[in-house]
């Protein structure tokens, strides 16, 4: 949607929150109003406030990642309980993200941020207390495995399930113009991938400080800080106000379902190569396990710098519309896939790693931004639930699927990579709503 002016929703918060005007399905709301040309984010979107609270609760996750393998062995999990508490924590993000986004809207965005970085912090605290039980050897076998589920996979995953809907729900009815939405969720993107960035970093150097619980111990002290800063500093607007019954968006809704079905394909290929982008790299360049630990983390963290500077810098100085980053990024994503393609060259996986980076950095912004154009205030909570559920859905699908397809053949994951990144590049060309 790229010339027309946004839908009503955020426009006049002094409205009523339902409206007698019920736009049918597949229709745009009426009455449109203009964007604004200046003001693109407006003060009482708050929306760096909002950045850093994604960041401390993401950040409270990421410490984890560089020390989730030696955990794993040292407290006696097998590598797929692992793989199955992250897949957990991925479908009951997908699951409840929905009821999060409407929730906001009718509960109050601080109200449900709170709650879910309250549920976990708690869930981050029982992890470790659960961790430290079997190191010490006095919580082992199927019980040791079920508090690894409950805690990190299922009560982790209902907590932070509320925290990217509310916010997005947050600033997509305090930001009229569509520049200003792109570049809010580029703000949101660029958060979680610093957060990816600097917990990895983080959690490496607490370990080597003072070992694998240092991190543990660390990660519900970053959700104390985000609930602190949240409860102290986020105010939202004396003007906004709460709907009695967010609508329900269909996932088949015509508005949304391209939109929708793009967004999950491109997640869905960026979770397969980042889940074999290691073995890759041990397979190809046949390295050590101590070297591919190091190259590997070299190049996910030039994809995600790459990823961060796009969303952050470049895409808000395009000024481009949603479904121009979507179709502009899509095509240059083809190309990291591209160059992922089996040849034992470190310039093209680098080549591969930087596109990579700037393709979904701009891709990402804009097919997140592009439904919320399309519906009214009441409807914000309930799309912006629906794509991060179809985010967390790729995230537990993928994983699964890549590494049965790598065991068969190595070839395999990059041949299907290639052709659904075909299929969505030709899809977002083709189809009215993305070319609009």
């Amino acid at each position: 949607m790229q010339n027309s002016g946004p839908s009503q929703a955020g426009v006049n918060s002094e409205k009523s929150a339902v409206t007698s005007d019920v736009v049918a399905p597949g229709a745009t709301p009426k009455n449109p109003v203009s964007p604004p040309q200046t003001n693109d984010i407006p003060p009482d979107a708050q929306a760096a406030l909002v950045s850093s609270l994604v960041f401390l609760a993401f950040m409270g996750q990421m410490l984890l990642n560089p020390i989730i393998a030696p955990l794993a062995r040292q407290i006696g999990l097998k590598e797929w309980h692992i793989g199955a508490t992250i897949s957990l924590a991925a479908i009951t993000l997908a699951s409840l993200s929905p009821y999060w986004g409407r929730a906001s809207q009718r509960l109050g965005v601080k109200r449900i941020l709170a709650t879910g970085m309250l549920i976990t912090t708690i869930a981050l605290s029982a992890f470790g207390v659960i961790a430290y039980l079997g190191m010490n050897k006095m919580c082992v076998g199927t019980g040791l495995v079920f508090g690894v589920l409950a805690t990190r996979g299922l009560l982790y995953g209902v907590g932070i399930s509320a925290v990217a809907p509310s916010s997005q729900t947050h600033l997509m009815t305090h930001i009229p113009s569509e520049t200003g939405r792109v570049k809010a969720m580029g703000m949101i993107g660029a958060a979680q991938g610093i957060a990816s960035i600097i917990g990895g970093i983080v959690g490496g150097l607490l370990a080597a400080i003072g070992g694998l619980l240092l991190p543990l111990a660390a990660m519900p002290v970053f959700m104390l800080i985000g609930i602190a800063v949240l409860l102290t500093r986020f105010h939202p607007s004396a003007n906004t106000h709460k709907i009695e019954r967010p609508k329900r968006i269909s996932y088949t809704d015509p508005r949304v379902f391209p939109w929708l079905i793009a967004g999950l394909l491109l997640f869905f290929v960026f979770s397969t190569v980042t889940t074999i982008f290691g073995f890759t790299v041990q397979d190809r360049f046949h390295l050590s396990a101590q070297s591919t630990a190091g190259i590997t983390a070299i190049y996910l963290t030039v994809m995600g710098v790459t990823m961060i500077l796009t969303q952050a810098i470049i895409v808000p100085k395009t000024r481009w519309s949603a479904a121009k980053l979507l179709r502009v990024g899509t095509l240059i994503f083809l190309a990291a896939i591209a160059c992922l393609w089996p040849v034992n060259s470190h310039i093209l996986m680098s080549i591969s790693c930087i596109s990579m980076g700037v393709g979904l950095g701009m891709a990402i912004p804009g097919y997140s931004t592009g439904p919320t154009l399309l519906l009214d205030e009441s409807e914000q909570g309930g799309i912006a639930g629906l794509i991060n559920s179809n985010n967390g859905l790729a995230y537990a699908i993928a994983p699964i699927a890549s590494t049965a397809l790598y065991g068969a053949r190595t070839t395999a994951p990059f041949i299907a990579a290639l052709a659904l990144v075909v299929i969505i590049a030709v899809f977002c060309h083709s189809h009215p709503a993305l070319r609009k």
